[in-house]
């Protein structure tokens, strides 16, 4: 094999330089950094030994001139292409370039064929499939089947997903809430924004990072207008953001309303789900479905309790009525036996 390509697959391979997936002109790429490259070259000497070789100068050329040496031998061999991001300036509340590119742009021919500590680069050939490619490839077409089967699905299999999905939505829109909030309240009382984690939407931050930074404060920029941060724009955003809270609250709906359309809404989405209502009622509420079976004891109970007083009452009443009858039958016979002297 050639050292060169040798070199390259050592770099691609586990235990080489991190490579980060990249998109130019609706085509992916995987994109690595430079200074990674020069990073690892003066770190594993031994396994660059066999390209350094063709070097007329390989004795001379160590670290960093040997990294830049062989980094233009890839260029050359047509392995790698120098590109540039597309988004240069730092994502809302970070003062840092994302550290990969998801967007990249080509570069001049003068500077595309030149290697640059400082520049990114993307592998310009196709690797040989992994087993892991393979496998995935053959799960893809089973979760389409998949998908398709869902209607088939049991009822318990379709309440999981229906709850796993709207978690998940609910802590999505939660944490964009409260990083809104954050940042407006942030920015209210003291004219600098603090974010609280990275933006969720954003297609520059890969999913490795979408906890860190946990916090992070935004400063005003340079150039930019002294009324942007100004106390009197602040607090007139500030009343305007308050006035708008203030209408929401007064016309929202009560709570029992509030509970009644949700569970309106979670009946629909079942019935179109297909899922019956016993069932996903007993799955989905375990706890009030004993809760309602202990209520429902109870009210036996009590059911039972007060047809035995009924039954005691009417004995009660029955010996009640005996023993007047007994008495108004004892008065009639002395009033006949007076009546005869």
């Amino acid at each position: 094999m050639d050292p060169r390509m040798a070199l390259a697959e050592a770099l691609r391979s586990k235990g080489g330089i991190e490579n980060r997936a990249a998109v130019a002109g609706g085509e992916r790429f995987e994109l690595f950094r430079a200074k990674d490259f020069v990073r690892w070259v003066k770190a594993h000497p031994d396994k660059c030994a066999a390209a350094a070789a063709a070097a007329p100068t390989s004795k001379d050329l160590e670290g960093e001139d040997l990294a830049r040496w062989l980094g233009q031998q890839l260029i050359r061999r047509g392995l790698v292409r120098r590109v540039d991001r597309v988004n240069k300036k730092p994502l809302p509340g970070s003062k840092r370039l994302v550290k990969f590119p998801r967007k990249i742009g080509p570069l001049p021919p003068d500077q595309a064929t030149a290697f640059a500590d400082d520049g990114f680069f993307v592998w310009t050939y196709e690797r040989p499939a992994s087993p892991y490619a393979w496998l995935w490839t053959a799960l893809i077409p089973l979760a389409v089947v998949g998908c398709c089967l869902f209607p088939l699905a049991p009822d318990w299999a379709k309440v999981v997903v229906f709850y796993a999905s709207a978690g998940l939505l609910s802590l999505m829109l939660g944490v964009l809430a409260l990083r809104g909030a954050l940042a407006l309240g942030s920015w209210v009382l003291t004219g600098r924004t603090v974010w609280l984690l990275p933006n969720l939407m954003s297609e520059e931050v890969p999913i490795t990072q979408l906890h860190k930074p946990f916090i992070s404060v935004d400063t005003a920029a340079e150039g930019s207008s002294k009324w942007a941060r100004h106390p009197a724009t602040r607090l007139a955003v500030g009343a305007a953001a308050g006035a708008v809270l203030l209408v929401l609250y007064s016309h929202a709906p009560n709570k029992a309303s509030i509970t009644t359309e949700a569970s309106r809404y979670k009946d629909d989405v079942m019935e179109w789900l297909g899922v019956r209502r016993d069932g996903y009622a007993r799955l989905s509420n375990g706890t009030a479905a004993g809760n309602a079976t202990a209520a429902g004891d109870d009210a036996a109970a009590e059911a039972t309790g007060a047809a035995e007083a009924g039954a005691e009452a009417d004995a009660a009443a029955e010996e009640e009525a005996k023993a007047e009858a007994e008495e108004a039958a004892e008065e009639d016979a002395e009033e006949a036996g007076g009546a005869e002297l």
